[in-house]
């Protein structure tokens, strides 16, 4: 049945295909079964620093890191004329690129493949307008105000005291960050990134549309962004991270909006997994599209439905740091953000002016299954970045500049806590932020105080992540009306516990001693609401944590 309800749906894409073809394409296989690749071997497809990076917060290797079976790539290749784009380790998917309806029908027949869907199609329109313009606002900032080095970037960077770990000498040193975007134009000439080219902290670069090897011609997007974290211009800007090293990956084609894009990313973020990078930057997200059937509904912003969102989670899972933009649809009639902002586990970071005001271009949360969204906050007001010409330092507005902007600092902040997990990095962040205590739907937790959290982490060094945030098992899951929990080592004590919804607001609460044998029942939960919910429980020292799940 599988495979001729998949068939009926690739033919009805040939023949609406007629006139427009479609000819890039996702196919996903089946399995992993034969791959001559094991996990017990991963030099051969992780780099050392990823390993080192996924053994040092206790991540193990797992069937997602295994690259896609090489056979099955050629077996596709086979069938036709068919180019491979790009691979995807983490949903075992391949994209490929053909007019050769014959070689298509002929994948789709392959046993060990899935799911064969259109994510372009060739048009003849007239390309679309960029779609990187900074958005319109009622009342342009005048950007921030002059100090030192930092120049008029002062204000965006003093906003989350980023300038205060610059002054302990963390600027991102051993630090590597992925930056995905739409290409960095003139980033290997342009005088704001002297230092960075001198210091050769350009590592890698990768094109994931063209595979022409050059970012460097594409766009200028990337560029901006880059500019709010590693340009140095003393006495006009300097980025929150000038010390770090980058990887530039552009996975974004500016003039067009097809879901390929997010195949793009999804190879782009697994590239830089594999490199070993500790943070990831995306100043981009997806609603809709040029083609209205591939259109997301905010009901799929719940990070579990887009490729993109689930990948960005992945990314978050195997111990990167993800950022990013919340999106810059809150004056349109989207109004929320988009994808990947709605990932779970990842820091969407949303627009405030220069003196801390939500832009009002600035998507809004919650996520579809109410979540925080966006986490937190940074300036994207009139934040202080190189132009669309890469000519001068100018105001530019858009979330697309707050996140690069706060991704800097916090890996500022990781670098002085490289025993801390990217989840505690996390944490530390959403903690430090002004709403901390009261989320809401424009600021999330608020402005960051990355100072703040530098202090908080010192303060709980030496309270093991395993004493501290125990994960608990619960059951029966979904509940009905009670739950029992067991908690690690938690036998005979009396917790303060609390059940949150995924708003993070506490919806029941108790006190109440463990059982010796470190059973714990939660009952009095009949007229809670079905959906998601946060356990929450701690002695004053360590705490056990879980997620639960109302019928």
């Amino acid at each position: 049945m599988r495979t001729i309800i998949l068939f009926l749906a690739l033919a009805q894409v040939l023949v609406a295909g007629a006139q427009t073809a479609p000819d890039t394409y996702w196919v996903q296989f089946t399995d992993k079964v034969n791959t001559p690749y094991s996990v017990d071997a991963p030099e051969q497809f992780l780099s050392a620093r990823a390993i080192a990076r996924r053994a040092a917060q206790g991540i193990s290797i797992d069937e997602l890191d295994l690259p896609v079976d090489p056979a099955y790539i050629t077996g596709v290749l086979a069938t036709g004329e068919v180019q491979l784009v790009n691979r995807s380790k983490w949903f075992n998917a391949i994209t490929i690129r053909t007019s050769d309806t014959e070689a298509l029908l002929a994948i789709q027949a392959l046993p060990y493949v899935q799911v064969v869907r259109s994510t372009f199609r060739v048009s003849g329109e007239a390309p679309a307008p960029d779609k990187f313009m900074a958005p319109l606002v009622p009342e342009e900032r005048g950007g921030g105000g002059g100090t030192g080095d930092y120049g008029a970037s002062f204000t965006q960077v003093a906003m989350i005291n980023a300038h205060l770990l610059h002054e302990i000498e963390a600027k991102g040193q051993g630090m590597l960050i992925g930056v995905l975007d739409s290409g960095f134009d003139q980033v290997n000439t342009i005088p704001g990134f002297d230092a960075l080219r001198q210091r050769e902290g350009i590592v890698y670069t990768k094109d994931m549309v063209v595979h022409d090897g050059d970012v460097y011609t594409d766009h200028w997007h990337g560029r901006s962004v880059l500019s709010c974290m590693a340009a140095v211009m003393p006495g006009y800007l300097m980025g929150t991270a000038p010390e770090a090293d980058y990887v530039l990956v552009r996975t974004e084609e500016a003039t067009t909006e097809y879901i390929v894009e997010e195949d793009n990313w999804v190879s782009g973020a697994e590239l830089c997994d594999s490199l070993g990078c500790d943070l990831l930057n995306t100043s981009l997200g997806y609603t809709q599209f040029d083609d209205s059937t591939m259109d997301f509904s905010y009901a799929d912003m719940d990070g579990l439905t887009t490729r993109i969102s689930i990948a960005a989670g992945i990314a978050s899972q195997k111990g990167m740091v993800v950022l990013n933009s919340a999106g810059n649809s809150g004056m349109s009639d989207w109004y929320y953000i988009g994808a990947p902002a709605d990932a779970i586990d990842i820091l969407a970071v949303g627009a405030v002016g220069d003196t801390g005001q939500v832009a009002p271009f600035s998507s809004r949360g919650p996520s579809a299954d109410g979540r925080v969204k966006p986490d937190v906050m940074a300036m994207g007001w009139g934040s202080i970045g190189l132009d669309a010409a890469g000519e001068f330092v100018v105001p530019i507005n858009g979330t697309s500049f707050s996140s690069p902007i706060l991704a800097g600092g916090v890996a500022c902040l990781w670098q002085l806590h490289p025993g801390r997990t990217s989840s505690e990095i996390m944490d530390a962040v959403r903690r430090s932020a002004s709403h901390w205590t009261m989320p809401n739907d424009s600021m999330g937790y608020g402005i960051p105080d990355l100072w703040a959290a530098h202090l908080w982490l010192d303060a709980t060094t030496g309270v093991t992540e395993a004493d501290r945030q125990a994960t608990v098992t619960a059951w029966p899951m979904p509940f009905l009306d009670a739950f029992e929990v067991l908690l690690p080592d938690a036998g005979g004590l009396v917790l303060n516990v609390q059940i949150m919804d995924a708003t993070g607001r506490t919806v029941h609460a108790l006190r109440m001693p463990v059982a010796p044998d470190g059973r714990y029942r939660i009952t009095g939960l009949t007229d809670l609401p079905g959906g998601l919910y946060l356990f929450h429980a701690t002695d004053g020292v360590r705490s056990w944590n879980g997620r639960v799940v109302k019928q």
